[in-house]
Order: C-alpha cells, then sequence, then structure tokens
C-alpha cells in the first residue's frame, strides 16, 4: 500500500515510492518495493563476482559478507524528484569489532565518489535519512571501513529498504479544480459520487460492546461506500482503518477529552437544549448517529437531536483523516472507546464495494452514462440544470459540487431528489427501462439499440475516461418527447391496454354502424381488415371513417365484404414499442327484406 499526503493548495499530493530487497533468492536483481532498482547488485574485487560463492554472496535468504579486503557491492536507485529519502536494513555480525567494521557508503554521482554513512559492528537495525544525497544515481555501497577483515569476520543484511517521498499530481477528472480525493461529485453529473451506485451492502455486521472492547472487521474488500450507524451510544468513539486512527476520540459529551463534534450552531449534545447522546435510543432504520465514508476516504457524520430524529450534519474541530483504503485487499475497520465511566455502543457496519453499473471499466462516480443508454446521466438524474456533454455548467463549491443542483454551496447537499421514474429504488441513471413500461430507454429516447447488448447505445467502444459509448451514429442528445408534454418519454411509465374488445356487428347494405374498442393510456389507433391473406390498414372512403380513433364508423356496406374481420391496434406516442392488438370482429352485412314506396309497401321474396 502506497501511502499518500494531500498538499494543500499545490495540486500535489506526496506518496511514499519504495526501492526493497529481501534476498529471498539467489539473484542480485530482485525488486521487492513499489519501484524497480536502477541497476542489479554489482559486485567488485569478489573473485566469484555473483550471489552463490565467495565473499559476497546471498546465503540463506541474507545478503552475506566475510573476509572483505578490497571486495565490495553495490546496488543505484534513481530517486529524481524525490524530496526526501531513507535508507534502512537489519543486520547481524560475527567478530567485527575495533578498526574491522562494516562500512555502509554513499554517493549521488554515480558512484565516482562516496560518503561514509555509517561504521556498523555487532547486531541490529539501521536506518538514516539520505536527503542530502537524493539524485538521478544515488547508490549505495557496503565494504569494509578500515582494516582488512579477519577470516572469521562476517555480517548478515537483510530487509534492504530504500524509501522515498515523491510528489505526485492530483487527479482532477472533471477538470473543475477540485482533486479527485475530495470531490463529493467526480464527474460534475450533479450526481453526488455516494448516490451514483445503489447501496447493496455486501457487508453487514451488528456490533454491541461495552467496557471499551473493540469491534473489528476485515471482510469490506477494496474501495466502497462505509456507513457506520449507532443506534445507542455512550458517549464517544474512535475510529481506526489500515492503522489509520481517523480522528482520534470522537466526543459528544462536554468536559470530556477529544475531538468535538457539533451541530452548524456550534453546540453539541448537552448543550443548548440538545440532550445528550446518551440519553437517545434509535433503531436500525433510525439511529442516533451516523458515520459515512465513501470510495474517496471522505468522512461526514450525522447525529440526531431526539430519539428517532432526522440526522443533521455534525463537524469535527479538528478535520477528519482522508481514510486510507486498501483498493486491492480487504480492509481492516476497528470500532473502539475511550474508557470515561459508562461505556458502551450498539449499532450496525456495512459496505458496499464501488460499482460499474455497464461494466465497461469506468466506474458509475466518473461514468457520464453509467448505464449505456446514450442518455447522459445529468439528464436523468431529473435535476434539469444545463448541461454540456453531460456536465453541468456553471461554478463548483470546494465540495467539488456543481453550485446549481446545491441550495446552499458547499453544503454537501443537493436540492433536487435523484429521478426514479418507476419507483423501485433504483435511479434512471442506472436502469435500462426507467419507467419501467416494457420500452428501453435508448428506444424510447430515439435511438438506435446495440444488436448486441439489449438496452445499450448501438457503438464499437466505451471512451476510457468518461464511460460514453463511442462509434455511435447516434445518441447524446435531447430524448424524444413525442407527446409533447414536458416529460421525455423514457421517464413517463405510460402502457397502453386494451379494457374493452370490439364485438361482431350486423349492418345493413343501407344503414350505419360502428365498432369500438376501450382502451388506456392511448392515444393512437388504427383499425385494420383481414383480406384472407394478411391484414391491412383501413383508410378514410365512403364506406369508413374514425379509421385512426376508437370507433370506426361503418356506412352503407356492401353485402361482398359480409364476414370480413376487422382488428385494432392501440399504442401510445410516449411508448414506442408495446402496440396492442384487439380481438378481430366480424361485420355481417344484411339485404333490407321490406322496400316502401310511397304508399305501397313490397315483400322481397329473399330467394
Amino acid at each position: 500500500m502506497v501511502a499518500c499526503l494531500f498538499l494543500l493548495g499545490t495540486g500535489l499530493t506526496t506518496a511514499q515510492q519504495t526501492y526493497g530487497d529481501t534476498f529471498s533468492t539467489q539473484e542480485y536483481d530482485r525488486n521487492d518495493g513499489t519501484a524497480n532498482w536502477a541497476t542489479d547488485w554489482i559486485e567488485s574485487g569478489d573473485t566469484n563476482n555473483g550471489p552463490t560463492a565467495e565473499y559476497i554472496q546471498i546465503q540463506g535468504g541474507q545478503l552475506y559478507l566475510y573476509w572483505l579486503w578490497t571486495e565490495d557491492i553495490r546496488r543505484t536507485a534513481d530517486l529524481t524528484g524525490a524530496t526526501a529519502a531513507t535508507l534502512s536494513f537489519d543486520y547481524t555480525s560475527n567478530s567485527l569489532g575495533g578498526t574491522r567494521r562494516l562500512g555502509v557508503y554513499i554517493s549521488d554521482d554515480g558512484g565516482a565518489s562516496f560518503v561514509s554513512l555509517a561504521t556498523l559492528s555487532g547486531n541490529g537495525s539501521f536506518s538514516q535519512d539520505i536527503t542530502a544525497y537524493i539524485s538521478a544515481n544515488t547508490v549505495i555501497r557496503f565494504a569494509k571501513s578500515n582494516a582488512n577483515w579477519n577470516s572469521d569476520d562476517n555480517v548478515f543484511i537483510d530487509n534492504l529498504l530504500l524509501s522515498a517521498i515523491v510528489p505526485v499530481p492530483l487527479v482532477d477528472t472533471d477538470g473543475d479544480g477540485i482533486p479527485d480525493v475530495t470531490d463529493l461529485d467526480n464527474d460534475n453529473d450533479g450526481i453526488l459520487d455516494r448516490d451514483e451506485c445503489e447501496f447493496v451492502p455486501l457487508v453487514t455486521q451488528s456490533f454491541t460492546s461495552s467496557g471499551g472492547t473493540t469491534i473489528t472487521n476485515t471482510a469490506a474488500n477494496g474501495r466502497g461506500n462505509l456507513f457506520i450507524d449507532f443506534i445507542s451510544i455512550d458517549n464517544s468513539f474512535n475510529l481506526t482503518i489500515n492503522g489509520t486512527d481517523i480522528a482520534t476520540e470522537f466526543q459528544f459529551q462536554p468536559g470530556a477529552p477529544g475531538n468535538f463534534a457539533r451541530f452548524d450552531t456550534g453546540f453539541t449534545y448537552g448543550q443548548a437544549g440538545i440532550p445528550q447522546l446518551w440519553s437517545l435510543t434509535g433503531t436500525a432504520a433510525n439511529p442516533v448517529l451516523r458515520v459515512f465514508i465513501d470510495a474517496d476516504g471522505n468522512l461526514e457524520l450525522f447525529g440526531a437531536q431526539s430519539s428517532g430524529g432526522a440526522l443533521v450534519e455534525l463537524t469535527l474541530d479538528t478535520p477528519p483523516a482522508t481514510v486510507p483504503w486498501d483498493a486491492t485487499g480487504n480492509n481492516t475497520i476497528s470500532i473502539g472507546q475511550l474508557v470515561t465511566g459508562p461505556t458502551n455502543m450498539n449499532g450496525e457496519l456495512r459496505f458496499s464495494e464501488e460499482c460499474d453499473t455497464d461494466m465497461d471499466g469506468i466506474l458509475n462516480r466518473f461514468d457520464l452514462d453509467s448505464d449505456n443508454d446514450g442518455i447522459y446521466d445529468a439528464v436523468e438524474a431529473g435535476h434539469g440544470q444545463v448541461h454540456t456533454d453531460g456536465i453541468l455548467i456553471g461554478a463548483v463549491g470546494t465540495d467539488g459540487v456543481p453550485n446549481s443542483v446545491q441550495t446552499n454551496p458547499n453544503s454537501k447537499i443537493v436540492n433536487y431528489v435523484l429521478q426514479d421514474s418507476d419507483g423501485d429504488s433504483i435511479s434512471d441513471a442506472t436502469e435500462l427501462d426507467s419507467d419501467n413500461d416494457g420500452c428501453n430507454d435508448v428506444l424510447e429516447a430515439g435511438y438506435t439499440q446495440s444488436s448486441t447488448i439489449t438496452g445499450e447505445l448501438q457503438g464499437t467502444g466505451y471512451n476510457a475516461t468518461n464511460g460514453l459509448v463511442i462509434g455511435n451514429v447516434d445518441g447524446y442528445t435531447s430524448p424524444n418527447d413525442l407527446n409533447a408534454d414536458g416529460t421525455f418519454d423514457f421517464q413517463q411509465g405510460i402502457v397502453p391496454a386494451i379494457t374493452g374488445e370490439p364485438t361482431a356487428v350486423t349492418i345493413c347494405t343501407s344503414c350505419t354502424g360502428n365498432l369500438s374498442v376501450l382502451a388506456t393510456n392511448a392515444d393512437t389507433y388504427q383499425w385494420q381488415f383481414f383480406d384472407g391473406s394478411v391484414w391491412s390498414n383501413l383508410v378514410a372512403s365512403p364506406i369508413y371513417s374514425g379509421t385512426t380513433t376508437s370507433t370506426l364508423a361503418i356506412a352503407n356496406p356492401s353485402v361482398d365484404i359480409s364476414g370480413t374481420q376487422f382488428r385494432v391496434l392501440v399504442s401510445n406516442t410516449a411508448n414506442i414499442c408495446v402496440e396492442r392488438i384487439s380481438n378481430t370482429a366480424i361485420l355481417n352485412v344484411t339485404v333490407p327484406t321490406i322496400l316502401t314506396n310511397r304508399r305501397i309497401t313490397f315483400r322481397v321474396n329473399k330467394n
């Protein structure tokens, strides 16, 4: 794990870069640190010049030197750009003493000249600051220090580590001037990073502790979102993650030692009419205290001011440390308490890993189209703010969140509810059919659906930075609102249904009649007739009218269309996928059997 320190105002962070050798194998080219050495170990003056024999060799998993006269061994590291460096190793010697000692030397000019760091004998651990010798060719060297060694003089060296502090530019994915590590909206789509994924706990641990007993969890893997909810607590706690003390003692009782948490009024529990925290009791759904940590390691703290009350943000007097998540391994999370009087806590820990909903290799918090449907997340979010290519326009606060989606800039709170059109607890930005109407968003938006991945925009790949579909012929334009009601079709959830089927009708050749259908959520109708082989659309004619309405009017039909089957197609403009087909209805045409001419009536023989 690489340790990092954020340098305020510099746009840089620092990282610890290590060059190591554990001598675990008989090889001079091992690289056991986070960076590679510039050279292998190089012997000089030894008759063997290799790691397996003679006066300098690797033996028993350690570097072994004995009976040194002119022999030495050296290795080079490129420390270009480092601001500090330390050399350390363990050593065990036999018979050395007086003027016969191990010399530790260093060079900043590639070995043209050396400076003595130490002369060693006995056993111990060596550690020394070598910042003054940082260069592109920093060489460390082991040799005798003064007099030639005797045949029984030797030394073993192990766990050699050269640690360097190097500046690393802070990543600012969305280019808003706020580095990702402190940016609560890493892609500036107006959706908080913590809301980019539905919280699906991979780890859940209920805990009860008293007398200062520490609660530990090692199941949380990688970066993710962590909730620690306290149902009851008396009256402080501390939190350590991967060995880092996050904020000393989170303190909520006036007069007790620790890092006080305060409401925006400046008061804490037990002040200004706010009850003591120990007197409150919550539930799993309504805790009295909540800690939330996001995937970048930012910690937020919330507390209720009454049992079952709403959670309100708390601010620590001393800001918490950034949580050092282990991006590739398990995290060790420890919750403890400083024992001062009654000490207990009861609650639940929940951890959810980061998500990549569309599995395009870009995490949702960096992805401008988290479900690859061709609709920007900034559109699907429902905040309605102006954007360019999925990134909101306008000022951004120090919390990295666009001011346009905050009532109070830098409050870490947005002023809208993330859109979930079908109410299934999955946001539109991560769902392929947002309104659950049976029609994928990509189609309702008016785009081309992928021929290989249902629900995705047709394309040839994905942008490696922002996750947008590339090689696309359409998409990323304003989605369809075909019924012009001000709501995008993919968020309307309109599904047409037939509630009353057309039934057979009998009409005489000189009469009128109709076929009707009853439907809900329908605004488009098309009546059809069957000619014995195919169904064809009816068009307006002297016989037929209302061919695109819910009622088909038939006037003066001829007997030769008697027995014709009719049906109607029912749909809604806002749902291009769903079309309902009615049952068939048969038209029977009869010839009148009574003819009247003035005052004379004739009966016609039917045959």
